[in-house]
């Protein structure tokens, strides 16, 4: 092609398949993509169910008919890492944090696993990349504390680091490079050749190109500015740095005179999945030799996700922690709240006797009792002789005099069910956690906590659940925040209708 008859070129990088199968394969393969929505619910519902292991089977026929399904991957991860296979669970976000290292959920599962080992500083610095990234989000800041934490509170033996093998990818034009631009510059070869160039320097990272999302058709008027063939030309016999001249081609690129064209997924080159094997076997050695460690030096772990401890804490002592026998009971042995009447207003006071708590526990679900009672606190309402009526809540040392009990649980009261309480004076018992983010019990965000609490008190003063979706009273809530499930660092996990209910 000529100079004068230049228009917009399409540099298209991608990978062509040719299958040289029978029908009956590729059928064979089709029916398998089609099948993958199918075996993605079915083996969330088994995830969700706790049965992690029918998960996994599940999870593994899907890779094997996309094996770069970031998605499953990272499902797969999360049902090991309940099953508590260390290992395996870490090896799966870490193909994923190669294909995406900003994936901030294989950051946060890569640092949960180490910390299950008790290697607080590989750990942290899983999490200090995903803290970066999102520092608001409430599950990576509970990892990242607890990591910082913990890497000075323990001192512990480290097993040596993998080695990382990397690709020897040239950082300059190479110079038949050069020679190919000063063959165009003199129009020896015609385009088509010089942008075959160009397509080595993008493949191997010379040039960075960011993939369009656009096809642009039909031709330009725009032609090549001389300018670029002068500085090609330049370039080829030394009068200017390789900077210039890739300024020239960076030039083109945004200004659509050569269109690149790169795929949503590159295919590794057989030297890079060679690299990436390599890479993958490394990091496997280093967790054996972590766990090797491990076991001879019988080391104390905190785990990252104190979730199952707290369990243990509340089932030592059931009927200190739980009301439900009282619950079952009724309220009527309860005093009613003691009113006076003044400028017109009742003053109604409850007396609360607060439960106390399992020591040590992980997040402080009693401070925020105190926002709870301010909500009801603040507000106004109406008597039936036409009165207002404020509220005021007292806490109280003993039972006896309380009206209301209010205590926190992890007993499980029934399906979608985070809350119990007696209308207008009796127990108050709100879930500190559920099974609605990945079929393990995890603790909630205390900012849900506190939600479920003040939703609660509001029965025990004697409110009625509102059909108004944006009051505290409405009986269910679609969506909860957990304090360290995984699968909640990049969502909210819709648990459908969850009770808030009141007896």
């Amino acid at each position: 092609m000529q100079k004068n008859e230049f228009g917009n070129y399409s540099l298209v990088i991608s990978a062509i398949f040719v299958l040289f199968l029978a029908p009956s394969i590729n059928d064979s393969f089709a029916e398998g993509i089609r099948d993958v929505p199918n075996l993605y619910k079915k083996a969330d519902e088994h995830f969700m169910s706790g049965e992690y292991q029918e998960a996994i089977e599940l999870y593994d026929k899907i890779l094997e008919i996309s094996p770069t399904n970031t998605k499953t991957s990272l499902m797969k991860g999360i049902a090991l890492e309940n099953l508590e296979r260390h290992k395996a669970s870490i090896l799966e976000f870490y193909k994923v944090n190669q294909q995406e290292p900003e994936n901030i959920t294989a950051l946060i599962g890569l640092g949960v696993g180490f910390g299950n080992y008790g290697e607080y500083k590989q750990a942290l610095e899983y999490f200090e990349q995903a803290y970066e990234l999102s520092p608001e989000n409430h599950v990576v800041k509970n990892y990242y504390e607890f990591a910082t934490k913990n890497v000075k509170k323990y001192l512990y033996n480290e097993a040596e680091k993998p080695e990382v093998f990397t690709l020897n990818i040239p950082e300059t034009v190479p110079v038949w490079i050069k020679n190919t631009a000063g063959w165009w510059a003199t129009d020896k070869i015609p385009d088509e050749e010089f942008i075959k160039s160009l397509q080595f320097l993008i493949e191997n990272k010379i040039i960075n190109v960011e993939s369009s999302d656009n096809t642009i058709t039909g031709s330009s008027t725009q032609s090549i500015p001389a300018w670029i063939k002068n500085t090609a030309g330049w370039w080829a016999t030394d009068k200017i740095p390789d900077e210039e001249f890739l300024k020239g081609i960076d030039f083109l690129i945004d200004s659509n005179l050569l269109i690149v064209d790169l795929p949503d997924v590159q295919e590794l080159s057989e030297e890079e999945q060679k690299i990436n094997d390599r890479n993958q076997w490394e990091f496997s050695r280093y967790l054996d030799r972590i766990e090797n460690i491990v076991n001879k030096d019988k080391r104390y772990i905190e785990f990252p996700n104190p979730s199952n401890d707290v369990i243990k804490k509340f089932m030592r002592d059931y009927v200190k922690w739980n009301y439900d026998q009282q619950i079952e009971i009724g309220n009527q042995g309860f005093p009613n709240p003691e009113y006076v009447l003044k400028d017109d207003i009742y003053h109604l006071e409850y007396k609360i006797y607060v439960n106390d708590q399992p020591a040590a526990l992980p997040l402080d679900h009693v401070s925020t009792l105190v926002n709870s009672f301010k909500m009801w606190e603040d507000m106004e309402f109406n008597a039936s002789d036409g009165k207002k009526v404020k509220i005021n809540f007292a806490t109280t040392k003993t039972k006896t005099n309380a009206n209301l009990w209010v205590t926190w649980v992890v007993r499980d009261m029934g399906e979608g069910v985070l809350g119990h309480a007696n209308l207008g004076k009796g127990i108050v018992e709100v879930a500190l956690g559920g099974y609605g983010c990945d079929g393990n019990f995890q603790l909630f965000h205390v900012d849900t906590v506190q939600y479920i609490m003040t939703h609660e008190l509001g029965h025990g003063i004697g409110l009625r659940h509102s059909e108004d979706p944006n009051s505290i009273m409405f009986p269910s809530m679609k969506n909860t925040q957990y304090a360290y499930c995984v699968l909640d660092v990049d969502k909210k996990i819709s648990t459908g209708s969850i009770v808030l209910k009141n007896d």
